[in-house]
């Protein structure tokens, strides 16, 4: 039973992931378990590298550099921190925080290893200033990559005059055309729908009926109808057609012209449209411009004819 509990633990720790060896390793050298430290921590740098980031890797170094010479290896003490001068060339030991024992080892490292350690900053600082070099080259390659292209767009200073709301569109005004288009509109049908409605029911004019039987004339022609007797109803709802018809136009005009004047007040006779195109992936000419949506694309003098038409024979 022991044997197989044993086993079963060194199964799990070897399925144990790097990250999870760092920890307990770093856990270990906190508690003053250097020995088991190095245990944990060495097979995550050697002999192949287990870890994932650099700062990882520098904290393993320092970790096994500190416990190497508290094991009494100073060997092995000194191959750990110069591995660590390798990755930070600048990297020290805090003499009011760490062991004085420890500060005075690196120091002597450090000292020892001058020359090397000032020709890692310099390759350091030269990598550093190569890929800030090669960051500016790329952000000028884009942005020359990058072309511009700046239309304007001409307007129709005619077509400010064509209702429902045709010069608010051409002036990008789009609620506004909406609600002139739909109030004219709406106001256009209610007036169109009067006329044709008094001429299918009456006709021209409308017919009078006398209320009561005409008697006969000695010609034999029916007497002419009492004022009184007289049946006005489909006059009466004739004119209150007529009534509907006209105010129901005048509104029409009314907003046609409202729209109108609106329309000139707001208009540009040029609209700028800039066109950006996406970065390359590789340097060389741009690409052409994708072809943007207008936002209106309403020719000058269409159907102006046959408004005309409409409007002369609704009213």
């Amino acid at each position: 039973m022991l044997s197989a509990t044993v086993l079963t633990l060194s199964a799990l720790m070897a399925l144990a992931s790097p990250s999870q060896d760092f920890d307990r390793g770093r856990v270990a050298f906190g508690r003053g378990e250097y020995l088991r430290a190095i245990e944990l921590l060495r097979p995550l740098l050697y002999p192949e590298l287990r870890l994932e980031t650099e700062g990882e890797v520098v904290q393993a170094h320092r970790m096994l550099g500190v416990a190497n010479l508290f094991e009494g290896r100073p060997a092995e003490a000194k191959v750990e921190f110069r591995k660590l001068l390798e990755l930070r060339p600048d990297y020290r030991f805090d003499p009011l925080l760490d062991p004085p024992r420890v500060v005075d080892f690196f120091n002597s490292v450090v000292k020892d290893e001058e020359d090397e350690i000032a020709a890692l900053e310099a390759k350091r600082k030269k990598q550093e200033a190569e890929r800030a070099a090669q960051r500016r080259q790329e952000a000028e390659r884009l942005r020359i990559a990058t072309a511009k292209v700046i239309v304007y767009d001409r307007h129709s200073y005619l077509l400010n005059f064509v209702p429902f709301g045709a010069g608010q569109f051409q002036n990008g005004q789009r609620r506004k055309g909406l609600a002139f288009a739909g109030t004219e509109a709406g106001l256009g049908l209610v007036s169109l729908g009067a006329f044709v409605a008094n001429f299918w029911l009456f006709g021209l004019e409308p017919h009078r009926r006398c209320l009561e039987v005409q008697p006969m004339d000695a010609g034999g022609l029916p007497r002419q109808c009492p004022d009184a007797k007289v049946d006005h109803s489909d006059e009466d709802l004739s004119r209150n057609l007529m009534r509907v018809q006209v105010v129901s136009g005048g509104l029409f005009f009314a907003a046609a012209i409202w729209g109108a004047i609106d329309a000139v007040r707001h208009f540009q006779e040029r609209e700028r449209l800039e066109i950006e195109t996406v970065p390359s992936a590789a340097p060389g000419p741009a690409p052409p411009p994708r072809p943007q949506a207008r936002k209106l694309d309403i020719q000058p003098g269409i159907g102006a004819a046959p408004l005309g038409l409409g409007l002369s024979f609704t009213f």
